[in-house]
């Protein structure tokens, strides 16, 4: 694993993908204060590309936020270190300082919050937790979810999902430290390397099996939740996976990264016996 995970530094932040690129940047900072009921997101980032998270401004890495990353909360802390305007900011139960310039207001996601803001206070709700539930999937028999960890990477690492997009396969960032990984049901697999189709903040793709384990806390507590908030009395067993090939615009990706071998990636993308 060491083996791989050093080509792959090497290579690009294609394959298995870990990507530790800094972000350089001259920014003009956001106005402070900051309105913690407002929610950001990053901007002028290219899938591949993250925006790296500091205990303090420009030292010691915490975390990458993905180049698509939302739900941040700006704190209203500002500081200027090496010529960037840093802000500190929480992110996924993380606080720490990002480049100011690399943030823009998120106004879909801020509605999002306060509409889950006016259901926590009114009094009229009984189950807080399930504020923000969707309609659709009340009152119906619903699966056991098991959910996922990432492991093995360390801080300013990521675990790459690749996103099916036409010929092509996007890049999301998965952070080291990560959770609530959801398998959906399909896993491609070649010699001793397996893949794993997945959702991971809103987003489907495809990541290397390795680099996830299994959370059982997390699990119970989705489930525990899923039963509450449908109102539904059935929990049916989790699906084995399925066995398929990779999709092809993935193993196009993995070819180009150098990342596996020809023979292993042939794997991959055989239709399963």
């Amino acid at each position: 694993m060491t083996t791989l995970i050093s080509k792959m530094m090497l290579k690009t932040l294609l394959g298995l993908g870990l990507a530790t690129t800094m972000l350089a940047a001259q920014a003009a900072p956001l106005t402070l204060p900051a309105d913690s009921s407002k929610i950001y997101q990053t901007k002028n980032l290219k899938p591949g590309i993250v925006l790296k998270m500091y205990a303090e401004p420009g030292r010691q890495v915490m975390v990458n936020l993905p180049h698509n990353a939302t739900w941040i909360v700006r704190r209203g802390a500002q500081q200027a270190a090496n010529g960037v305007m840093w802000e500190k900011v929480s992110w996924d139960n993380q606080t720490g300082w990002v480049d100011s310039n690399k943030l823009r207001f998120d106004a879909a996601s801020t509605k999002i919050a306060a509409a889950r803001r006016a259901c926590m206070n009114n009094p009229a709700v009984v189950e807080k937790a399930c504020c923000g539930y969707p309609e659709t999937a009340k009152g119906a028999p619903f699966r056991s979810v098991p959910i996922f960890s990432v492991r093995g990477l360390k801080p300013g690492q990521s675990l790459i999902m690749y996103m099916e997009q036409g010929t092509s396969a996007v890049a999301i960032e998965i952070p080291h430290n990560a959770t609530w990984v959801t398998k959906l049901g399909q896993v491609a697999r070649g010699g001793n390397v397996s893949f794993e189709n997945v959702r991971w903040a809103g987003k489907n793709g495809w990541v290397n099996s390795a680099y996830l384990r299994a959370d059982p806390k997390k699990t119970q507590e989705g489930d525990a939740k899923r039963r509450l908030c449908s109102g539904g009395k059935e929990l049916l067993p989790a699906l084995n996976p399925a066995v398929v090939c990779l999709p092809a615009s993935v193993i196009r990706r993995l070819r180009e990264s150098g990342a596996l071998s020809g023979a292993v990636l042939d794997q991959l993308a055989q239709e399963p016996k």
